[in-house]
């Protein structure tokens, strides 16, 4: 698939402001998954696989309270603003870039494939 596909399917869950509910980086950071709410009985998984960099960059600023992991469901403070999806090559690799801004935290994942799907909770 390509990029602006991938773009489109991720627009047409239209993600502004949804709240995200889980973040994992696992495998030395090779798979990254993020989870946002969509409907009342399912969720929108962003699969990330053969990634190669990944940057998860939190406003310094941001006083969270407590620690996210001592939060409850409604007080995350974490919600889709902006996903762009491009490509680019680096030393004769091609990679699927993706910036995300879930202010107060923004990521940039370069990955090999990208996979978008809604689950049911």
């Amino acid at each position: 698939m390509n990029a602006k596909k991938i773009q489109k399917i991720i627009n047409d869950f239209r993600y502004g402001d949804a709240r995200v509910f889980s973040l994992e980086c696992n495998y030395f950071a090779d798979e990254i998954t993020l989870v946002h709410e969509d409907e009342v009985n399912s969720n929108i998984v962003y699969k990330f696989t053969e990634c190669y960099k990944s940057v998860f960059d939190h406003v310094k600023g941001y006083d969270k309270g407590r620690p996210v992991k001592e939060m409850t469901m409604p007080q995350i403070p974490y919600f889709m603003q902006d996903v762009k999806i491009g490509k680019t090559i680096e030393d004769g690799v091609k990679f699927y870039t993706c910036n995300i801004n879930m202010f107060p935290l923004y990521l940039e994942i370069w990955c090999k494939d990208i996979e978008v799907t809604k689950q049911p909770k």
